[in-house]
């Protein structure tokens, strides 16, 4: 499966983007040859991920 044609010009101007990390580079390009649902899910869940840890990092209260 791959990403629809609409999201093609979005997708690829952040391939080419030399300030986005090569990490997300590839975790893009791999999300997008997954189901489109599970790979929402999971960036969903990484992301709330990721902000808890930073919001503990500085001390912050938890995201509502």
């Amino acid at each position: 499966m791959s990403a629809p044609a609409d999201s093609m010009p979005q997708i690829q101007a952040i391939l080419e983007d030399p300030a986005v990390s090569d990490w997300l580079k590839v975790a893009l390009t791999e999300a997008i040859e997954r189901d489109p649902v599970d790979a929402l899910n999971d960036a969903l869940l990484l992301a709330q991920t990721l902000d808890d840890r930073l919001r503990e990092a500085l001390g912050l209260e938890p995201a509502q």
